[in-house]
């Protein structure tokens, strides 16, 4: 019976590394992954995820793809006015902006940002990890 437990916090730590299940590999495009992944400000490390995901059912996955359409995605993360509200939500920027917009990003999310964490130090339930959407 103490087997159980442990069986299950296995089964449970080794499902969290995979982010798609092989009915979602099978009908969801790469395409489709790479703009919602770019809309919400995925770094690259998200790609080498789905490969790895879809690769256990011996699915391939089109890099070029899903990278065209993070582009496009990040366009919409990527805006200034995002900015403020990705930093008001406290969530961890990984640096995906390309440099022609950055700044701009960058200077409304780290105001934001930083009142969010300030506000948050007088939570004393409050734990200081990277926060994902």
């Amino acid at each position: 019976m103490k087997t159980l437990p442990l069986l299950l916090c296995c089964t449970l730590a080794l499902s969290g590394c995979a982010t798609l299940n092989e009915q979602e590999c099978r009908t969801i495009t790469p395409a489709q992954l790479g703009m919602k992944d770019g809309q919400q400000g995925y770094g690259l490390w998200r790609l080498d995820k789905h490969v790895e995901s879809c690769a256990r059912f011996g699915i391939d996955f089109d890099r070029a793809a899903y990278l065209a359409a993070r582009e496009q995605g990040l366009k919409s993360y990527c805006t200034p006015e995002n900015g403020d509200k990705v930093g008001e939500r406290g969530e961890d920027y990984e640096g995906v902006c390309p440099a022609d917009v950055e700044p701009a990003f960058l200077a409304k999310y780290r105001p934001a940002h930083r009142e969010y964490i300030n506000d948050m130090r007088g939570d004393p339930f409050w734990m200081p990890w990277p926060m994902r959407h």
